[in-house]
C-alpha cells in the first residue's frame, strides 16, 4: 500500500557486498525511486489539456539505460520521457492530459521499465465545473488556540439546494479537513445532515462538530451541506437521492483536488451521521448506492425509517443511535434495539469504549438535551474515534492503566481496531521529556509487562506504516510498591481550556504523590479495577463539566464503595461543584464524600494559601501562563458540617476542603500548579489529610 510522502525503491537486480580485500567492488545497481502518483494539476472542463514535467530520482549512482514508459488505462493520458536517466541526476518525465469538456475525475496507471527497473505510477486527473471558484480554506482553532484544521465554505451545483419543487435556494455546504489530515488510498468523507430550523454556520459551531472530529483522531473530511434554511423539513433536495449523493461527493473530492488537499480523488468509506431532523437523508442514501456507507451515527434521530436503520444493521453497518427523554425518539429508538435483537443481534446499551470499538449496534439512552445529544461525553467524536478504522496519526488509543507487580510494571491500554496498525511501542521516561523505547508488541497485543527498578513515566504509540509521527497516549507514571492510585477522568478537549489530545496530568500529580500508579477513568468502570487495593485516591477531572460528566453515576458508585471499605479520596477539578451542585443528587453527593457545598462557579483568581493545617504550605499560584493549560473558572466552596478548609482563594472562599481522615476537594486542577515546588508540597499535605 504506497499513501503520498511514501516512495518505494524499485529494482530487479541487487549487488552483493564482500570483503573489501577478498572481492572486487561491486558495481551499483541502476534505481529509480518511483512515487506513489502523479497528480497533474488542476483544470476547468472545457478548458484543455492538463500538463505537466515530473522528476524521479535517481541516487544509484548507475545510468538507467533504455527506459519504457507506457500509459496503462485511460487514453486521454499521455507520455513525453527521456530515455536515459543520468548517473546523478533524475529522470525527467512530461505526462499530459487531455481534459474534459464535462466535470470529470480522470486516473490512470504509468508502467515504468527496463532492463534493470519496473514499477508503476498512479496518474490522477481533474476537470472540474468552471462556474466554481478556487476553495478559500481558513484554519479553525479549538481549545487552548490549538490549530485544529482548516474549513471553507464550498458553493456547489451538486449541493442540496437549488432542487426542482422545492422553495429553498441555499447552495453553501461546509467541508473541514483536521491537521495531520493525510493521503491514503482513499478519502473517507463523513457526511453529515443537520437538523431542523437551522443553518450550517450556526449548527456546526454549536454543535462543536470540527472540535469533535479533531478530537477523535480518526483520518475523515467533514462535510455539513446546508439543508432546508431555518425550517421545520428534512428535505435534503438533491441529496435525497444516491446518485445525486454521489454526483455531490464527487464534487467535494474535486474541489479538495482542485484547492491541493489531497492528489488521490477517490472517495473512500461513507460515514453518514445527523442530528435530530436530518434522519430522513441518511436513510435514503441508505438505498442501493454507488458508494459504501460503513457507519452510521444518528443523534436523537430515529423519528422514523426504523426498517431501513435495521436491515443496514444486520448487513453488517456500524450503527449508534442514541436518544434523549424530551427528544421524542426514545420509543423508537427501543423499538429498533428489540428489532435486532429478535433476528439475534445483540445489542449494547451503553456507549463505553469497549463497545463502541465492536461493530454491534450501540443503541443507547443520554441524559442530554436533545440538543445536547451530540455533544454528551463526546458522542460525535466519540462514535468516530473508535468505530472509525483509520487514524490521521494512527489510532488514538487509550491508555487504560500502568501499575505495580512487585519488581515490574504492569501496562494495559485499549486502541481502536485500526488496518493500517503494524503493532504498538511502550515508551519510558525518568521525567516526562525524554523518552526510550521499552518494548514493541504486535497490532492484536494490549498488555505488556516492564522491569521496574525505579518510577517511571509510561506512554504508548500505534505503529503506522508511513506516518512519521505517530499520535501518543496520554503519560502515565507507575513507581514501585505505590500505594496511592491517580485516576486520570480527564477527557475534556473539544471546548474546555485544554485542546491538545494527549497529556501528562495525571503523571505530575503521580509524581508529586511520590509511590503512585496510575490509571484511566474507564479502567475502574469498563475494566473492573479495584480500588481497595489502594490506601488513597486522587481522582483528576481538569476542567471537566456537565457535558463530560465530572463524576458519572457508576463511577460516584464506585467511590462509595470504596470509602464505605475504609479508602480515602482526593478529587480535583474546576467544574465539580459547578456540574454536581447544580442537582439535589450531585450536591448530596459532594456534601456526604467531601464535605463540601458548592458556592461559586469563578474564585476570580488564580492565586490561593494554604490555611489552617496547610498554613505552612504559603501562597501558590494555578492556571496562569505557567501551567499547561488555563485555567478561568475554578470552584468556590463553603464547608458542611464536620468538614475543614485547608487551602483559600487569594479572593476569599475555600479553595479545597474536606472531611479529615477520609476525603478532600480541590476547586482547581491539580495539574495547574505553576510551581513544581508548591505541587510537591501540596499532594503530599493532601495525601496526610485524608490518609494520617
Amino acid at each position: 500500500m504506497l499513501r503520498r510522502g511514501v516512495i518505494a525503491l524499485v529494482v530487479l537486480a541487487a549487488g552483493c557486498g564482500g570483503d573489501d580485500d577478498l572481492d572486487p567492488p561491486v558495481p551499483p545497481t541502476p534505481s529509480l525511486t518511483l512515487p506513489a502518483l502523479f497528480a497533474l494539476p488542476y483544470v476547468a472542463a472545457g478548458a484543455g489539456a492538463s500538463t505537466q514535467t515530473f522528476e524521479i530520482p535517481n541516487l544509484s549512482g548507475a545510468a538507467v539505460e533504455g527506459l519504457t514508459w507506457r500509459v496503462v488505462g485511460d487514453a486521454d493520458f499521455t507520455v513525453d520521457a527521456t530515455s536515459v536517466a543520468p548517473v546523478e541526476g533524475a529522470a525527467t518525465v512530461s505526462v499530459s492530459w487531455a481534459g474534459a469538456s464535462a466535470p470529470r475525475i480522470a486516473g490512470a496507471s504509468l508502467v515504468v521499465a527496463s532492463p534493470d527497473v519496473a514499477g508503476t505510477i498512479e496518474l490522477w486527473a481533474v476537470a472540474g465545473d468552471p462556474a466554481l471558484d478556487e476553495p478559500a480554506f481558513e484554519p479553525v482553532t479549538g481549545a487552548n488556540g490549538v490549530r485544529i484544521g482548516d474549513s471553507a465554505i464550498l458553493h456547489l451545483p451538486t449541493a442540496p439546494f437549488p432542487a426542482a419543487g422545492r422553495p429553498w435556494t441555499d447552495d453553501r455546504v461546509h467541508v473541514f479537513v483536521p491537521v495531520d489530515y493525510r493521503e491514503d488510498d482513499a478519502h473517507d468523507v463523513v457526511l453529515h445532515f443537520h437538523g431542523h430550523s437551522t443553518t450550517i454556520a450556526a449548527t456546526v459551531p454549536a454543535h462543536a462538530y470540527r472540535e469533535q472530529v479533531y478530537a477523535s483522531g480518526a483520518n475523515v473530511v467533514l462535510v455539513v451541506p446546508q439543508g432546508p434554511v431555518d425550517a421545520a423539513s428534512g428535505d435534503f433536495g438533491k441529496l435525497a437521492d444516491p446518485d445525486g449523493t454521489a454526483a455531490f461527493l464527487d464534487q467535494v473530492i474535486a474541489e479538495l483536488y482542485r484547492a491541493g488537499r489531497l492528489e488521490r480523488p477517490v472517495l473512500g468509506q461513507l460515514t453518514l451521521t445527523s442530528h435530530s431532523g436530518g434522519y430522513t437523508a441518511v436513510a435514503q442514501n441508505l438505498a442501493p448506492a454507488p458508494f459504501v456507507v460503513g457507519q452510521v451515527d444518528l443523534f436523537d434521530s430515529v423519528y422514523g425509517n426504523l426498517a431501513t436503520y435495521r436491515d443496514f444493521a444486520l448487513a453488517g453497518g456500524w450503527l449508534r443511535s442514541n436518544y434523549t427523554a424530551s427528544g421524542g425518539t426514545d420509543d423508537n429508538n427501543r423499538a429498533l434495539a428489540a428489532q435486532l435483537d429478535a433476528r439475534g443481534v445483540v445489542v449494547a446499551t451503553t456507549p463505553t469504549q469497549r463497545h463502541l470499538r465492536e461493530p454491534e449496534p450501540v443503541i443507547y439512552p443520554t441524559a442530554a438535551t436533545h440538543t445536547g445529544s451530540t455533544r454528551d461525553d463526546g458522542a460525535f467524536g466519540e462514535a468516530l474515534r473508535w468505530g472509525h478504522q483509520h487514524g490521521r496519526r494512527g489510532p488514538r488509543l487509550e491508555l487504560r492503566a500502568v501499575q505495580a507487580a512487585g519488581a515490574r510494571a504492569d501496562v494495559r491500554w485499549l486502541a481502536p481496531i485500526d488496518d493500517e496498525v503494524v503493532g504498538f511501542r511502550v515508551e519510558t521516561s525518568p521525567d516526562g521529556t525524554t523518552w526510550s523505547t521499552a518494548a514493541e508488541v504486535g497490532p492484536d497485543q494490549d498488555r505488556v509487562q516492564l522491569g521496574l527498578a525505579a518510577a517511571v513515566w509510561v506512554r504508548v504509540l500505534p505503529i503506522v506504516d508511513g506516518v512519521a509521527r505517530p499520535q501518543p497516549s496520554d503519560s502515565y507514571r507507575v513507581a514501585p510498591a505505590a500505594d496511592v492510585l491517580v485516576v486520570d477522568g480527564f477527557d475534556r478537549v473539544v471546548d474546555g481550556s485544554w485542546g491538545g489530545l494527549a497529556h501528562d496530568f495525571a503523571a505530575r500529580v503521580g509524581a508529586a504523590a511520590g509511590a503512585a500508579d496510575t490509571a484511566s477513568n474507564e479502567a475502574i468502570t469498563e475494566d473492573g479495577l479495584e480500588l481497595s487495593a489502594y490506601r488513597a485516591v486522587i481522582w483528576l477531572v481538569g476542567d471537566e463539566s456537565t457535558a463530560d460528566h465530572t463524576f458519572t453515576a457508576a463511577e460516584r458508585a464506585a467511590l462509595d464503595r470504596y470509602l464505605a471499605g475504609g479508602g480515602h479520596l482526593i478529587v480535583s477539578g474546576s467544574e465539580i461543584g459547578y456540574d454536581l451542585g447544580g442537582s439535589s443528587a450531585g450536591a448530596t453527593w459532594l456534601a456526604a464524600t467531601v464535605g463540601a457545598r458548592f458556592a461559586a462557579d469563578s474564585a476570580g483568581t488564580g492565586s490561593a494559601r494554604g490555611t489552617g493545617p496547610f498554613l505552612g504550605l504559603g501562597s501558590f499560584d494555578f492556571g496562569g501562563s505557567a501551567a499547561p493549560y488555563r485555567e478561568d473558572f475554578p470552584d468556590s466552596f463553603t464547608a458542611g458540617p464536620g468538614a475543614m478548609v485547608v487551602v483559600q482563594y487569594a479572593s476569599g472562599g475555600a479553595a479545597a476542603l474536606g472531611l479529615p481522615g477520609r476525603a478532600a476537594i480541590v476547586g482547581f486542577p491539580l495539574e495547574t500548579v505553576e510551581s513544581p515546588a508548591a505541587l510537591a508540597a501540596l499532594v503530599p499535605a493532601l495525601l496526610a489529610f485524608v490518609a494520617p
